[in-house]
């Protein structure tokens, strides 16, 4: 069988479905890798599959004539190289993907990752996109999300059927390299959030509470570590991360290619975002054995039960974050050690990267 997996970036393939890619080539697939050309093509190029280069695709924006040319490029690598099935990950290649396999007559399995900015926002992009959705996911064989609401929503708005959907626990974690850490390696007091810094993360939620919260007890600390993002329209600025750094509020961490240290300095991960899909830090945060903080919206809550393994606050709610983590920084160690193992305990028997991996083996086969 010859497999296509499609994504909007080199970085996607390689950071979430490497291992994916990996567990198809042992079936003795011949596996393609789609995705503008990035610094990770040679990397990706090691698992044995083969890049190619999506010169029309664009993460950002809906230019008619590029998405054109995007469409016609799909569809014709999926006729020149026989592809038998295509997964496609992420808007546009669901999108145009699902287009070009309707007219090659391939077998099309589609994975809504998060719903993101589109989704949050209300304005013509959203309904444009929605109505894609439904013209083009009607033709997909199998439409799979990485979460229980992000289905429901889709369920609820006639954009898929319950015969064709399904919930994957994200693309999973590969537990052995997210060995348990001590939680006497954590620094007490120490909140860390780990995302791009967008609007819709809850960073200025963050760093609000994180206001409220050293103003009644100085001694915590509070740190961001992540990109900017100066070209989605949800990024914050340099200059306000800055200015947040120079009032003594938080501290700016950088971008970290490893970020296992970073969390096992932490006594509490920290994610208040508006919504996702099956949020990375947190299972890496639980993994490790980190207690989490994050708010109540779809994504967060599959991974996160109130007060077992963390705890949840509204979102968009300053005050509500700072005081759960007033009253994280007051728990006894043990509490917050316990929490943390149970976050493992929760990321084990249901995010394993095996599990993931099993079910999209699962739908390829049937």
């Amino acid at each position: 069988m010859i497999v296509a997996i499609v994504a909007n970036t080199a970085w996607n393939l390689q950071n979430f479905r490497r291992g994916l890619v990996s567990a198809i080539l042992e079936e003795g697939h011949r596996v393609l890798l789609l995705a503008p050309d990035g610094p990770e093509r040679d990397r990706l190029k090691t698992t044995g599959a083969v890049f190619i280069a999506l010169r029309h695709l664009r993460r950002k924006g809906l230019n008619p004539l590029r998405d054109l040319a995007l469409l016609n490029e799909l569809l014709g690598i999926y006729r020149q190289q026989k592809v038998d099935v295509a997964l496609h990950f992420t808007i546009k290649p669901v999108i145009y993907g699902s287009l070009a396999t309707r007219l090659a007559g391939v077998r099309n399995i589609s994975t809504l990752t998060g719903l993101g900015y589109t989704f949050l926002s209300g304005n013509w992009s959203n309904r444009m996109v929605r109505i894609m959705y439904r013209t083009v996911l009607r033709w997909a064989e199998v439409v799979l999300f990485h979460n229980p609401d992000d289905c429901q929503l889709f369920l609820d708005g006639g954009l898929v059927t319950e015969a064709q959907s399904g919930v994957v626990a994200g693309s999973g974690l590969r537990l052995e390299d997210y060995p348990l850490k001590p939680y006497s390696e954590a620094i007490p007091g120490r909140f860390l959030f780990v995302a791009r810094l967008l609007t819709d993360k809850g960073i200025r939620e963050y760093v609000a509470g994180a206001r409220v919260a050293k103003a009644v007890n100085p001694a915590l600390s509070f740190h961001i570590l992540g990109p900017l993002d100066p070209y989605n329209p949800a990024g914050i600025s340099a200059e306000e991360l800055e200015n947040w750094v120079a009032e003594g509020v938080i501290f700016y961490d950088g971008v970290a290619a490893d970020v296992r240290p970073h969390l096992a300095r932490a006594s509490v991960v920290v994610l208040p975002s508006y919504r996702e899909g099956c949020p990375r830090v947190l299972l890496e945060g639980g993994a490790i054995g980190r207690p989490l903080l994050a708010t109540d919206v779809p994504g967060c809550r599959a991974v996160v039960t109130d007060s077992y393994n963390g705890f949840l606050v509204p979102p968009r709610d300053a005050e509500a974050l700072a005081f759960v983590m007033l009253k994280m920084s007051m728990l006894p160690t043990g509490d917050l050690e316990q929490m943390g193992l149970r976050a493992r305990t929760v990321v084990e028997e249901r995010f394993d990267m095996r599990m993931v991996n099993g079910d999209y083996l699962y739908v390829l086969a049937h």
